[in-house]
């Protein structure tokens, strides 16, 4: 029968997704269906609960509660001893290793006759802090088969199981409890299938895998009949045969554990790719898992071993860039009906997002939601205007203040001072455009200054107009949605720039953003022999605005490298590495954006962020080569003029555009005092 749903995925992208009608074994007719919380993590009370309706009643309960922190906090005891109006039918053994939450424990449980018992577990067999040894010295009248032990302490919940049972006892030793119930934590990131038990040390935390501890329970006359995301569950054989059988007819792993949706598996493409599936995150210690980090094979040295050798792919580090892109699509995208899919997708993108900021001050992003037929057609106009139409066409949209509207001619501009350096001017021609309003007086909103359809030709000049003019509003409106995620990032992680960056987050359409069309070609400094020979085209500087957003073709004369450590900020460094996009068109694959961070973004971010210092340098070509030219969109984004800004590092409160002000003051007294020499 055919799949009417079923479409052909989208041949412009890799399609990574679960298949739809993925099945578990995992039965939901057993003790699970009893789940619940009070005050356990993961629905361990009511398993519980449920659990000792089924067992033989007794006159007293007895409970030992390994790990309990402060008695409430996540605990599996706590309903049992102090939550419910039977809990005299229970008395507990408590054993916590911080102090200061033995003392909450302590004082929760003294007025109850529970025993509370700060030490910190050994599971060494001969250490007098072993658990059998606590036991026998601190609780002496607990029975040899008492009711529950609840185990959890991060790492040695093996070996402290198997040393209540006897198991690793010293020679000699015939020591060992037999409790009806064992409530014991396996680390939920491993398969199924491996057995894995971490080795025997107080100061290895590991954790073991659910079927290292059925292998250990089995051995011991215990049967599993039940799992929660972290926890196990184990009964005597012996009770499970006389009470619980119809309860749980299935004790298989298989049954009683879901699928693993804590696990990250890795699979391996043809070339040697090694890519991350499921869990994308390191669960305890709350950063991402990096494909770019566990790669064995250098990204340019990726390829199929067998391929033919006449039939190179020439899209192999096209591909390779988009894998290592950003995901932007939960922001920018329409987002999933499932509420709590979009929130983690979101965290799982704000996350990626800031570790490439804060590490290189750079970032590749994709699924901006910007068409490719639009980068393609904004990418030929600026080829057609800075390097194809006459001189004078570029000439009819001069104006006064070219550093923020309209053409700026070649060798007229100088990024050197931007960061206090004095140095040639850059070999780049430009065409800026930005917001328009009549109402504000700032120097900028102003009229831009497009090239005269009288001098270029009527249908030239429209197709470069509406061509930029959507590209600027498209690449604003992502940019604000990868601003969003950035603060999410942020606030995820550092509470104390919260207050700071708000104003990020609070944009109007009155920003003061600019699109900079940029065009690099053929000249002196790529001839060798002249004087400057393999100079940079455009100086190592650092950008003044919040973000910029940025889009090159593949043309063979320029190239944009950032320091290859961030932290540097002298522009004399030997070090520095090579940003490249994909080549186009881009109307076939998705578009892959350079984000990098501003001054007045890493200063809002008391440098957690940072502005790194990046240039443009002349690459190899020949003058007649056809595809020597470079065409590059920069949108430097900016912020309302009245936007209040508080910097953490002075504390200085003052608006965005005195902020910029200062910042553009800066670099013009470098200008200056170059001149008066």
């Amino acid at each position: 029968m055919k799949d009417s749903s079923w479409s052909l995925p989208n041949p412009q992208s890799t399609t990574i997704r679960c298949r739809k009608d993925c099945r578990s074994l995992r039965r939901r007719d057993g003790l699970i269906k009893y789940a619940s919380n009070n005050t356990s993590q993961n629905g361990e009370d009511g398993v519980i609960k449920r659990l000792f309706e089924l067992l033989p009643l007794s006159k007293k309960r007895y409970c030992v509660d390994v790990g309990a922190w402060d008695g409430v906090h996540l605990s599996n005891t706590y309903s049992l001893l102090v939550g419910n109006q039977t809990q005299s039918e229970w008395s507990g053994v408590l054993i916590e290793a911080d102090q200061q939450r033995f003392k909450e424990l302590k004082n929760l449980h003294d007025g109850l006759g529970n025993i509370s018992v700060c030490a910190e577990v050994s599971c060494d067999p001969c250490s007098p802090q072993s658990l059998l040894s606590i036991l026998k010295r601190d609780a002496p009248d607990l029975p040899h088969n008492f009711d529950l032990v609840s185990i959890d302490v991060d790492g040695m919940d093996y070996w402290i199981m198997a040393n209540i049972l006897g198991l690793s006892a010293p020679d000699g030793s015939t020591d060992s409890y037999q409790p009806k119930v064992i409530c014991v934590e396996f680390n939920p990131t491993m398969p199924t299938d491996l057995v894995y038990v971490q080795p025997r040390s107080d100061s290895i935390r590991h954790g073991s895998s659910l079927s290292a501890f059925v292998e250990l329970a089995t051995a011991s006359g215990y049967i599993l009949v039940e799992t929660t995301l972290f926890n196990a569950f184990f009964v005597q054989f012996e009770l499970y045969e006389q009470f619980l059988k119809d309860e749980v007819p299935d004790t298989s792993i298989e049954a009683l554990q879901s699928p693993l949706s804590m696990g990250t598996q890795l699979y391996q493409l043809y070339d040697g790719t090694l890519k991350l599936w499921g869990c994308k995150r390191m669960l305890w210690h709350r950063m991402p898992i990096e494909e770019k980090k566990i790669q064995m094979i250098p990204q340019n040295q990726r390829q199929f071993p067998f391929s033919p050798s006449n039939g190179e792919d020439k899209n192999e580090e096209a591909n390779d860039i988009r894998g290592d892109a950003i995901d932007m699509a939960p922001y920018c995208k329409k987002h999933s009906d499932d509420a709590e899919d979009n929130i983690n997708s979101k965290l799982h993108c704000a996350a990626e997002l800031n570790s490439m900021l804060e590490k290189f001050g750079f970032a590749l992003v994709r699924g901006t939601g910007i068409s490719g037929n639009l980068c393609d057609n904004a990418l030929r106009a600026t080829k057609t205007f800075l390097h194809e139409a006459d001189e004078s066409v570029r000439r009819s949209c001069l104006t006064k203040d070219r550093a923020r509207r309209g053409y700026s001619p070649m060798a007229t501009e100088n990024f050197a001072s931007l960061v206090g350096e004095e140095g040639p001017n850059d070999l780049v021609k430009k065409f800026r455009v930005g917001p328009e309003s009549e109402s504000s007086s700032s120097s900028l909103h102003q009229p831009n200054a497009w090239p005269s359809s009288e001098v270029w030709g009527d249908e030239e000049a429209a197709f470069f107009i509406s061509s930029i003019e959507e590209y600027f509003e498209q690449t604003r409106l992502a940019a604000d949605y990868i601003l969003t995620a950035i603060c999410d990032g942020i606030n995820a992680n550092n509470s104390d720039h919260a207050q700071s960056i708000n104003i990020l987050s609070n944009q109007s359409n009155n920003h003061t953003s600019i699109l900079t069309l940029l065009g690099y070609q053929y000249g002196s400094r790529h001839k060798k022999g002249s004087k400057g020979y393999m100079r940079p085209l455009v100086a190592a500087h650092t950008d003044v605005g919040v973000i910029t957003v940025l889009l090159y073709d593949s043309g063979k004369c320029a190239t944009l490298q950032r320091v290859a450590d961030a932290c540097t900020a002298d522009p004399s460094t030997e070090e520095w590495v090579n940003i490249n996009l994909p080549a186009g068109p881009y109307y076939i694959d998705e578009p892959v954006f350079v984000v990098n961070v501003g001054d007045c973004l890493s200063e809002l971010t008391g440098g957690s962020l940072r502005s790194t210092l990046h240039r443009v340098m002349p690459q190899p070509c020949k003058k007649d080569d056809n595809d020597a030219a470079r065409s590059c969109l920069a949108l430097f984004v900016g912020l309302e003029p009245s936007a209040s800004l508080t910097l953490p590092h002075s504390g200085e409160n003052m608006t965005y555009e005195e902020w910029r002000r200062g910042r553009i003051a800066r670099a013009t007294a470098v200008l200056r005092n170059s001149a008066s020499k």
